[in-house]
């Protein structure tokens, strides 16, 4: 069981991973299936990746001390996030004055990576660390009970800042204490794999009433509800998947493996190619959309990956913070 449930949930990696890169390409002539698609997707992919960190997390037997915890946690989220943004800052403050930039920065930005991310997709690892600086004090017992009130209260903060990613803090942490619970009690886990079509007709029911509804409550109501359902589809389709033996779900396990370097990586790329294909192709019809977008889509999977396999690896503090 232990073996094929890892299979599915590299595979669920893979699968989100994907999902998260195609989610950081929209472009100004993007047309209104992909938008929706889009708008459907970022309902529950960054949900995913806290819910399965809250699982492994809830199944983590090595028993350490906090801070030891927590300082392993800094190394291996904070690094990266200190690097990247600096490095990101630095690329567009160089090249802005003779490419396209999207979202160029100042000099300031460098300080105030400190709290508030300016290489914006970066939030995920500094609200993760966060989470993991107070997920600690409420695992043992009932205790997660307690932290499961918490969150879902702080999901309803309206007012929450966005300094320090207290408002993404606010609107995650509720899917990470999910991941705790699906690990914890083993009939949800078995509830999601023996219904995936049944998370699939939820998920996008939910998603249709989210178009429509206006009262405020309501959408922060379906948005918890999606982040939640829509993690359940995905794992799904993921054990269902795991079942096959094609090369397909090979390449989605190992996509899923790299998951976090692509993460890390993928917009450095996606940027450099978007901005030179902006010069070379017109963007005026259908097909020339869909290949610009597997081409900039691939480009961000494909060479985070080439990255590490021939750069970081090499160095074995590289090869720990970038994977």
């Amino acid at each position: 069981m232990g073996k094929i449930r890892d299979i599915t949930f590299d595979i669920a990696k893979g699968i989100g991973i994907v999902l998260v890169v195609i989610g950081h390409y929209i472009p100004d002539n993007a047309p209104s299936w992909y938008i929706g698609f889009v708008s459907f997707v970022y309902h529950f992919h960054m949900p995913l990746f806290f819910m399965i960190a809250g699982f492994f997390y809830e199944r983590s037997i090595k028993k350490v001390g906090y801070w030891w915890f927590v300082r392993s946690k800094f190394e291996r989220l904070m690094f990266p996030y200190f690097i990247l943004s600096w490095t990101i800052i630095g690329i567009k403050i160089l090249v802005d004055g003779f490419m396209q930039v999207d979202h160029p920065v100042s000099i300031r930005a460098l300080y105030r990576v400190f709290y508030l991310p300016e290489a914006g997709f970066l939030w995920f690892v500094y609200v993760l660390f966060l989470i993991f600086c107070i997920a600690p004090v409420f695992k043992a017992g009932n205790r997660l009970v307690l932290l499961s009130l918490f969150s879902l209260g702080l999901a309803f903060w309206d007012t929450a800042p966005e300094y320090f990613c207290i408002e993404q803090f606010c609107l995650n942490s509720i899917f990470f204490v999910s991941g705790m619970w699906v690990a914890r009690k083993s009939w949800i886990e078995q509830a999601i794999y023996r219904y995936s079509i049944l998370w699939i007709v939820i998920t996008i029911g939910f998603s249709i009433i989210y178009e429509f509804i206006s009262d405020k409550f309501w959408i922060e109501t379906l948005a918890v509800l999606l982040g939640i359902t829509g993690s359940f589809m995905i794992l799904g389709i993921s054990k269902s998947l795991s079942r096959l033996t094609v090369s397909f779900v090979e390449w989605l396990k190992y996509i899923g493996t790299m998951s976090m370097t692509i993460y890390l990586f993928h917009t450095l790329f996606m940027g450099v190619v978007k901005s030179i294909l902006t010069h070379i192709l017109s963007g005026g019809n259908i097909i020339e959309f869909v290949f610009v977008t597997l081409f900039i889509v691939g480009t961000g999977i494909v060479c985070p990956i080439l990255l590490y396999k021939w750069v970081w690896i090499k160095n074995k503090f590289t090869s720990r913070i970038f994977k």
